[in-house]
């Protein structure tokens, strides 16, 4: 009995090392449904897992600015301000959004770069009046001005 036991037990791991497995090789999701998980996880938290899928977001569209304007989001967030500005930067190239201009120019006072954040929270400015903008814009002046 407990020989046919173990020969039963050996057949079977003999035959589940030989079943065929499915193995996916085109990722199935689109770059919007990336972006999306990437959101989701930020929310929670997750960081790491946020930064994969907006990067998996950007391969799937190269052209498309939110993944990299998420990314930049992230990464100040995150406490790297510079790689932040990369980020806003590669939006920018994309589309020239006045939320990411707002972003970069917020990052950039941050940094101590003011007229450099002039330059791009005039620009969100003339695009659409927003208060955060406004906001950001007096900032910058302030320290401008002294």
């Amino acid at each position: 009995m407990r020989k046919s036991f173990i020969a039963i037990l050996l057949g079977f791991f003999i035959l589940s090392c030989s079943i065929p497995k499915i193995v996916v090789y085109d990722d199935p999701l689109s770059a919007s449904e990336h972006n999306d998980l990437g959101v989701i996880y930020e929310k929670k938290g997750k960081f790491d897992l946020a930064e994969k899928e907006y990067k998996k977001a950007i391969s799937k569209d190269k052209n498309w600015y939110l993944p990299y304007f998420n990314l930049g989001n992230l990464y100040y967030k995150m406490g790297q301000k510079e790689k932040a500005v990369e980020y806003y930067l590669k939006s920018l190239e994309k589309e020239r959004n006045p939320d990411t201009l707002n972003n970069l120019a917020y990052v950039l006072y941050e940094l101590g770069r003011y007229e450099e954040a002039k330059k791009y929270i005039e620009e969100a400015l003339s695009i659409k009046k927003d208060p955060n903008y406004e906001d950001t814009y007096k900032k910058i002046l302030e320290k401008l001005n002294h």
